[in-house]
């Protein structure tokens, strides 16, 4: 892992550093949010905070700030908020202001944003049979107590430099894409972690720092994720899937969870879907 060092001269790795970031951003979006108390909060000077900032999470700070409070503002709308108190709990200052960063945005205004989305997520899955593959990848364990069923996309944002970029070229993530899936340890049940890598025609090329997993066949509700312009709107729209997924959809669907099977996320390209295995009541 890359080392910097503190104002004071403490030797530590960024990682925690930028989540606890970002998660002081999530809790007060309302808010004006001045980067210099980011900066100070973690003990860099603030250029250096800018630098490591935007390496960790793939663009400056600033720009960040408005993204996660334009996708704050979708969901809000989404689930039928009004536009004017979208907008203020999203730390604009004015409607009209928050309007034109919606629509640069998303493309629409709020209004026909809210008007599409008709105040509830709507959608119909694909129940189709999957065939057994497997998949390599790392593992990543949660950060504290987590309701992993609504925590998907749990990859975004997290470290994966302990693999090197050519071995996972290797694997060839773009031929059929990249599972995200929570899972127990075959030999720890009570251990939950997060894997996510590339689906892999097999098992003969296992990078340094990875694992692989063998997913059986089964049958899946296939759900298509919204498509997103950033990494913060899609982890959002991910979440609001699976929120949808166990909190409507099986209810009245005629199927039920298959607890023996494993649900995923698949990232292939641009599209994102949902996989979760179902058994007809």
């Amino acid at each position: 892992m890359v080392r910097l060092y503190r104002k004071d001269g403490e030797k530590m790795g960024y990682r925690d550093d930028m989540t606890k970031s970002r998660e002081y951003i999530d809790e007060h979006l309302a808010e004006d949010i001045d980067p210099h108390i980011l900066s100070d909060m973690s003990g860099y000077s603030y250029y250096h905070f800018c630098h490591v900032f935007r390496s960790v999470n793939g663009m400056p700070v600033y720009e960040y700030l408005r993204d996660r409070r334009l996708g704050r503002a979708a969901v809000e709308l989404s689930e039928g908020a009004r536009v004017i108190d979208a907008a203020l709990e999203s730390g604009f200052d004015t409607p009209s202001g928050f309007t034109r960063a919606f629509t640069r945005r998303f493309g629409m205004t709020p209004s026909q944003y809210k008007k599409r989305k008709g105040g509830t997520l709507e959608m119909k899955p694909e129940i189709k049979k999957i065939e057994a593959f497997t998949a390599v990848g790392c593992i990543i364990r949660p950060e504290g107590e987590i309701d992993f069923k609504t925590n998907g996309a749990y990859w975004i944002g997290k470290d994966f430099s302990s693999v090197s970029g050519e071995d996972y070229a290797k694997l060839n993530p773009a031929d059929k894409g990249e599972i995200g899936a929570w899972m127990h340890h075959p030999d720890k049940t009570d251990e939950l972690y997060y894997f996510f890598g590339p689906i892999v025609k097999d098992k003969s090329f296992i990078p340094k720092g990875m694992e692989a997993i063998d997913v059986p066949a089964a049958l899946y509700a296939v759900f298509p994720v919204e498509k997103a312009g950033s990494k913060t709107v899609l982890h959002d729209n991910v979440q609001k899937t699976w929120k949808f997924i166990f909190n409507d959809w099986f209810d009245g669907s005629g199927y039920a969870f298959d607890h023996t099977r494993m649900d995923f996320e698949l990232y292939f390209g641009e599209n994102t879907s949902i996989f979760v295995p179902v058994i007809k009541k």
